[in-house]
């Protein structure tokens, strides 16, 4: 069994986990956000949703700036489960989007 580390208890950590995890739900929700102001502008524009050079920028620049302790395939799962889900929400405000009629 791991010895505690410093001062903290085992809820210490826990409520240090909760918290971070309260701020990357924040941080989603913000990227998910982006993402469908981004699809907006693709409606707007003519553009597909899906853009598989820049998912692979994203995730070539992730990996790169990863110092661990996770591994270089575990963040590359963890960005591409979120990529996913936000160009799942983009697509579905890009198709509501194009069923809007446009006023003249």
């Amino acid at each position: 069994m791991h010895q505690p580390t410093g001062d903290k208890t085992l809820d210490d950590w826990r409520q240090q986990i909760d918290a971070l995890d309260t701020e990357l739900l924040r941080l989603l929700n913000q990227r998910a956000a982006i993402a469908c102001e981004i699809a907006s502008i693709k409606v707007a524009s003519g553009l597909p949703a899906y853009d598989g050079n820049r998912e692979r920028q994203v995730l070539a620049r992730v990996v790169e700036k990863n110092t661990g302790p996770l591994d270089q395939q575990s963040v590359t799962d963890i960005f591409a489960g979120i990529i996913r889900e936000t160009r799942r929400l983009g697509t579905q405000r890009m198709q509501a989007a194009s069923e809007i009629p446009k006023r003249s």
